[in-house]
């Protein structure tokens, strides 16, 4: 989905975790420009906040903070994604968790 898609799911419901997400994401994924990751990180912080289950929204977050130069941010969500994803199920977004231990090894 495109940006744009997400920009309006958003307007239609800016509470929804799962549509803040989805804009954070394609955010991330679609410029390296610093204004837009920091826009890409507010919804992901928001979605994190609002859904703390959902591990790949550590994965990602974890991922724009770094390119953001934001480490100790990154190195506290990303932590924290390791600790859930070591506590749920094979199949429930575990196999994030050697991903964010990577990133982590990053920083």
């Amino acid at each position: 989905m495109d940006i744009s898609k997400f920009r309006k799911l958003v307007a239609l419901d800016d509470t929804d975790a799962l549509s803040r997400f989805g804009l954070g994401q394609a955010l991330f994924q679609q410029s390296d420009d610093p204004n837009v990751l920091n826009e890409a990180a507010e919804h992901l912080r928001f979605a994190n906040a609002k859904d703390p289950d959902h591990l790949a929204t550590y994965h990602i977050l974890g991922q724009v903070l770094i390119k953001l130069g934001h480490t100790n941010e990154a190195r506290q969500v990303l932590s924290t994604g390791c600790q859930k994803a070591a506590g749920v199920h094979v199949g429930m977004g575990q196999d994030l968790g050697p991903a964010m231990t990577k990133l982590l090894e990053t920083l």
